[in-house]
């Protein structure tokens, strides 16, 4: 899932301090909640959005078929994609449980 609060872990926990201190740190900085993502898909030159981008290839002589050509230049990944709801980290430190 590798959201924003994978990376403050990592960087709280690779500190030349004691690792209790640095595991307090995380504790208390840390988030379970994820609210980023790495977008999966890519913007064109004309600012489409889409997975793969395909252009159609005209044939070289008459009565063959036209065939499509992917696209992989000019093509701009879309970032981080803010989630419309928070999630939980997977690799959070901390036990969540309710005491009921």
């Amino acid at each position: 899932m590798g959201g924003t609060t994978s990376k403050l872990k990592r960087w709280m926990s690779n500190g030349d301090e004691d690792s209790r201190e640095s595991e307090r740190a995380v504790k208390k900085l840390a988030t379970p909640f994820v609210y980023t993502r790495r977008g999966s898909m890519y913007f064109d030159e004309d600012g489409d959005v889409a997975h793969e981008f395909y252009e159609e290839v005209p044939p070289m002589r008459r009565g063959v078929k036209a065939t499509m050509r992917r696209i992989l230049t000019n093509l701009t990944p879309q970032g981080d994609v803010k989630l419309p709801f928070p999630c939980l980290n997977m690799d959070f430190p901390i036990v969540l449980y309710q005491d009921s």
